[in-house]
């Protein structure tokens, strides 16, 4: 893990609103690449991932949950998948609206087969160890990533009118609820704009091609997607909006 990495984490969780005393990064982040990224490095900062899963049970919205349970399987090693399980669990457990939108990727996740502290510096160290496992709560237990209980942390975080204003590109997400119509737009936006075929989309958000096809059909009735006969396929492309 390189502190690169660590650095730009950080300055993304502070353009979505987490308030750490960094630059914001300037640009709305990929939150599904974000969240892998942030279970890469929780063990580096252990106040980082607390803060992300408070961010996480206020603004869950904003997750594509079928596109991040694809992320999940697709790029995020084994050994983190601990770790982002255990954060999403618990911002289901405390979070506010639909705590099931996250279900899908906590499935995609697996408990540790080393249980053992989540930071770095108590693993290294026995007696450190064996203090983190004694204040352990029962859901780091679960996952095998030992953290004491903690609270909610709403006073870190900016409110959601700050959020939309500075991440307006988020809007729609947070109006689908992070469904799958949410996961074809952020599939789109992360490819430039454009996915050269229905099959590809539906391989890319984790779902049927029916369902895919009907929320391409609401995207396109909303004016936020056009659909292109290319040849034999389908092309899915994003129609030009305020804020992108």
């Amino acid at each position: 893990m390189t502190k690169a990495l660590v650095d730009s984490v950080v300055s993304r969780w502070a353009q979505l609103g987490v308030m750490l005393n960094v630059r914001e990064a300037g640009n709305t982040p990929d939150i599904e690449h974000l969240l892998l990224d942030t279970a890469r490095v929780a063990s580096a900062n252990s106040r980082l991932f607390i803060l992300a899963a408070s961010w996480l049970a206020l603004y869950g919205d904003y997750v594509t949950k079928h596109r991040l349970a694809r992320l999940i399987g697709d790029e995020l090693e084994p050994e983190h998948r601990t770790t982002l399980g255990f954060l999403l669990e618990w911002a289901k457990e405390n979070g506010e609206g639909n705590g099931a939108r996250f279900n899908l990727a906590i499935a995609a996740c697996n408990a540790a087969a080393d249980p053992g502290p989540l930071s770095d510096v108590e693993r290294r160290n026995a007696a450190f160890s064996r203090l983190a496992e004694q204040r352990a709560s029962a859901l780091s237990r679960k996952w095998g990533r030992w953290l004491a209980e903690f609270e909610l942390k709403s006073d870190a975080l900016r409110p959601a009118e700050w959020i939309a204003k500075h991440n307006p590109t988020l809007r729609e997400r947070a109006l689908t609820g992070g469904d799958l119509l949410a996961s074809v737009l952020a599939e789109c936006t992360a490819e430039a704009g454009i996915i050269e075929s229905e099959a590809e989309l539906a391989r890319r958000c984790g779902a049927s091609r029916p369902a895919v096809r009907d929320a391409i059909r609401r995207l396109r009735l909303a004016g936020l997607v056009r659909s292109i006969v290319r040849g034999r396929a389908n092309v899915v492309e994003l129609c030009e909006r305020p804020g992108r």
